[in-house]
C-alpha cells in the first residue's frame, strides 16, 4: 500500500509540471534586439519571429533596446525572469565582444544566459562613402599613412564588433582613424551614405543593396573566401592583409535560471523553423549562413569566441571602460 501511495503521490506532483512543459508558451514572447531597427540584426531577428511565433502559438514581439554597444538589451534580458516568454535574439558584438574588450563587464555571457540555437554566421564587409580617395585596400591604408587621424569610422557602438575590427585593421596596418559611435547599424549607415563618415566595417546583408546601387563602395570582405553575394570583391587576404578574417554571429538565448523544458521547447521550435526553404533562403540573401545548433554546441561556441575576442583585444590593446 506504501508503494501505491508513493507512485500515485508521484504522478499527482509530475501532472502540473507536465502540463506546464507542454502549454509554453502561455502568453506573447518578448525578443530584445539590442541595436536600433532597421539594421541587419533587427532585419533578422523579425524573419525568425514571424515563423517561431506561428510555430509556437503565441505572437513575438520585437523589443529595441539600442545603446552602450548592445549591452543596454542584453542587461534587461539578464534582469527578465527566465520563464522563457523574455528572450535575447543575441550577436557576438553585446556577447562575446563587449565583454571580452569591457574593462568590467555588465554581464558575464557564458554564466547569465542560457543558450538556445546559434542561428547563423554573419559576413562582414569593408565600404567607404564614394567620396573617399581610396578604391582599394591598399589605396585606403597608403591614405590613412599620409593623412594620419583624419579618417572616420562608424561602429555599432563603444565595443562593438565593428568597432574591435576598425582597431585591429589600424593595429595591423599601422594606422590611424577616428572612431565614431553610433547606436545601430542604421545609424551608422545613413551617416555613411551621407559623407558624414568615411568608412564602415558592417555586414554584408546591410551593405551591398547600397554598393549595388553606387551610394558605397566596396573595398574587400572579411571571410575567408569571396561572398556569394558580392563574387567580385576581393577578400583581405587578397588585398593584401593576410589572416584578418571575421564573421558575427546570430543566436537566440534567455535568462539563466529558464527550466529545462521550456529551452528544448524552444529549441526544437527554432530547429524546425530553420529548415524551412523560405526562411533559409530570406536568411541566405541578406548574407545569413543558416546554423542549427543545440544548445550545448552554441554555448561551445560562444566559449571560444569569447577567448579569440579577448586575444584580440591583447594583441591590439584595446580595452574600453
Amino acid at each position: 500500500m506504501r508503494r501505491v501511495g508513493l507512485a500515485v503521490l508521484i504522478g499527482l506532483l509530475a501532472a502540473p509540471m507536465a502540463k506546464a512543459q507542454t502549454t509554453f508558451p502561455t502568453k506573447a514572447i518578448t525578443m530584445v534586439v539590442a541595436f536600433a531597427p532597421g539594421g541587419g540584426t533587427d532585419t533578422a531577428a523579425r524573419l525568425i519571429a514571424k515563423d517561431l511565433a506561428a510555430e509556437l502559438g503565441q505572437p513575438i514581439v520585437i523589443d529595441n533596446r539600442a545603446g552602450a554597444g548592445g549591452a543596454i538589451g542584453a542587461l534587461s534580458v539578464v534582469r527578465a525572469a527566465p520563464d522563457g516568454h523574455t528572450l535575447l535574439f543575441g550577436t557576438g558584438s553585446e556577447l562575446d565582444v563587449l565583454t571580452a574588450v569591457k574593462a568590467k563587464a555588465p554581464y558575464d555571457p557564458l554564466h547569465d544566459f542560457e543558450p538556445i540555437s546559434r542561428i547563423g554566421s554573419v559576413s562582414f564587409l569593408l565600404a567607404a562613402t564614394p567620396s573617399l580617395k581610396a578604391d582599394s585596400v591598399g589605396e585606403l591604408i597608403a591614405l590613412a599613412r599620409t593623412d594620419p587621424g583624419k579618417i572616420t569610422f562608424a561602429s555599432f557602438g563603444i565595443g562593438s564588433t565593428n568597432h574591435l575590427i576598425g582597431e585591429a585593421f589600424s593595429s595591423r596596418n599601422g594606422v590611424q582613424f577616428v572612431h565614431v559611435p553610433y547606436k545601430g547599424s542604421a545609424a551608422a549607415v545613413a551617416d555613411l551614405l551621407s559623407g558624414q563618415v568615411e568608412i564602415a566595417f558592417d555586414t554584408a546583408s546591410v551593405m551591398i543593396p547600397y554598393v549595388r546601387s553606387g551610394k558605397l563602395k566596396a573595398l574587400a570582405s572579411l571571410s575567408n573566401r569571396r561572398l556569394t553575394l558580392a563574387p567580385d570583391l576581393p577578400t583581405m587576404m587578397e588585398s593584401g592583409v593576410p589572416d584578418f578574417v571575421f564573421e558575427g554571429w546570430l543566436g537566440v538565448l534567455a535568462p539563466r535560471g529558464t527550466p529545462a523544458a521550456v529551452i528544448d521547447r524552444l529549441h526544437t521550435a527554432l530547429a524546425k523553423i530553420l529548415k524551412s526553404p523560405p526562411l533559409t533562403a530570406a536568411l541566405t540573401e541578406r548574407g545569413i549562413g543558416v546554423v542549427a545548433s543545440s544548445p550545448a554546441e552554441f554555448s561551445a561556441f560562444m566559449k571560444a569566441d569569447v577567448e579569440r575576442w579577448k586575444e584580440i583585444t591583447r594583441t591590439a590593446d584595446i580595452k574600453v571602460d
